[in-house]
């Protein structure tokens, strides 16, 4: 039988302290992280991507500074957690200019934006790519955003989703129904550019926002970017089952991944989508090395150069929970409506969380340590266990993390099926779909508000 490869991504942000790994690891000789502010770091991450035929860079982001823990800023700034926070859509385009098939995703708030302004971004640049844009819908959890913005507090945990809610189907009003597919003519000879009775208003007045339209870019090749959620809360997976194609796993335990994406295709199938559609991604880091030995040799040295504390700061941060004021026997309390992290679900001691975080690898995601055999061993009985599609790879060191993979593990998974031979092309939406489709199915609430084409 022929084996289909699975769907890989490449994680990062836009900053120096990297936040889903281990925001200490900047320290390390070998890491470049510090040159992220230049053309050459993100060009030469970017070029690798390409020619290894990876399907997707994509890019975190959070618009504050992890100031729960201790009450402070000051570890964040110190160890720059997920700092400085620059805006990831202006990366985009000038790796997109240096690449042909590389498609990219970036984390877009629903919270503290307007629709029709962000409509606007991605169309053009969908426009820009070919169509290789995806956009991860979050909500936002740091209070520092909220008070970014003008709040006293953050807006409610659920209340955000409404919000979530209402900010989607304003930009598929945008995106899908303002220009039918046949307003755009582009014609010299009738020098037309477009019709007009076939580009209308919008007119949305809801709860959150209120857009007149028309939208102002003509139809991109996918109209709509490839949509990605990550929330794994009952709220967050009711989001993701009306809206998302790809969702990222909020949880590592492979039974618990394949529990919760039954869970969201369910719902999906209940809004009346295909629940079968929606992928599933998993946050892995690897370590690879000759043999087992020298790769948990190489782990090591990464230790030496870790520090919880900031660690602890990005923690704090996405859960609501500072350590600082547990004792190692006290168990942790959630705090209502702050938090997506699946580690905050359940009740926990605060000194379980320090110690599983005084180790590098207990940072992001799975964490596997070996040689490049064993790691895509690791990797196939992974996604037999919990029926995932692809992989989203955090590095530890960059670019060295994923040199390691490039250069190592993608021949092995190529050798076994599970890595692309040849670059894809054509939109990303044409790249992950069965049918092959630039846009949204009709089953997608998206459809419901498309300006249809003259019959005849």
């Amino acid at each position: 039988m022929t084996q289909k490869p699975l769907f890989f991504g490449l994680y990062e942000q836009a900053n120096i302290g990297d936040g889903s790994g281990a925001a200490s690891l900047w320290t390390h000789p070998l890491d470049r992280r510090l040159t992220s502010t230049t053309f050459d770091y993100w060009l030469h991450l970017a070029r690798i991507a390409e020619e290894t035929h990876l399907d997707l860079f994509f890019f975190g982001d959070v618009l504050g500074i992890y100031d729960v823990y201790k009450a402070s800023a000051e570890t964040a700034i110190s160890w720059g957690v997920e700092l400085p926070a620059h805006d990831p859509l202006m990366h985009i385009p000038f790796l997109a200019a240096a690449t042909r098939n590389l498609a990219f995703g970036a984390t877009i708030s629903t919270s503290y934006d307007h629709p029709f302004a962000h409509a606007r971004r991605l169309s053009t640049l969908d426009h820009l790519t070919g169509g290789r844009i995806a956009w991860n819908i979050v909500t936002s959890y740091l209070p520092s955003a909220a008070r970014n913005f003008g709040l006293d507090a953050m807006v409610r945990h659920d209340d955000r989703y409404e919000i979530a809610d209402e900010f989607l189907d304003t930009a598929y009003k945008l995106w899908e129904g303002s220009w039918a597919d046949d307003a755009f003519i582009g014609s010299k000879t009738a020098r037309r550019f477009a019709d007009p009775s076939r580009v209308r208003a919008i007119d949305h007045r809801g709860a959150h926002f209120a857009s007149a339209g028309p939208h102002v870019s003509h139809p991109s090749p996918q109209r709509t970017p490839v949509l990605i959620q990550a929330g794994w809360s009952p709220r967050g997976k009711r989001l993701g089952a009306r809206h998302a194609e790809i969702i990222f796993a909020g949880t590592t335990k492979p039974e618990g991944v394949r529990q919760g994406m039954q869970e969201i295709r369910d719902l999906a199938s209940a809004e009346g989508r295909d629940g079968g559609e929606i992928k599933a991604l998993a946050g892995v880091q690897i370590v690879v090395g000759k043999t087992l030995i020298a790769a948990r040799e190489k782990l090591e040295d990464f230790q030496s150069h870790y520090d919880p504390n900031a660690t602890l700061a990005a923690y704090a941060g996405y859960s609501g929970l500072d350590l600082a004021k547990y004792a190692d026997d006290e168990p942790l309390t959630k705090v209502g409506g702050h938090t997506e992290s699946a580690a905050a679900q359940a009740p926990v001691l605060a000194g379980d969380v320090r110690r599983r975080y005084s180790r590098v690898e207990g940072n992001s995601g799975l964490t596997w340590i070996g040689t490049a055999s064993q790691i895509a061993d690791q990797m196939q009985a992974y996604v037999t266990a919990s029926g995932i599609d692809g992989f989203l790879l955090h590095q530890f060191i960059s670019p060295g993390s994923y040199e390691d993979f490039a250069e190592h593990v993608v021949p092995e998974l190529r050798e076994r099926g599970l890595y692309r031979q040849d670059a894809q092309q054509g939109t990303l939406r044409s790249r992950i779909r069965e049918d092959g489709a630039d846009r949204l199915p009709p089953s997608h609430p998206a459809a419901v508000h498309r300006f249809r084409v003259r019959e005849g």
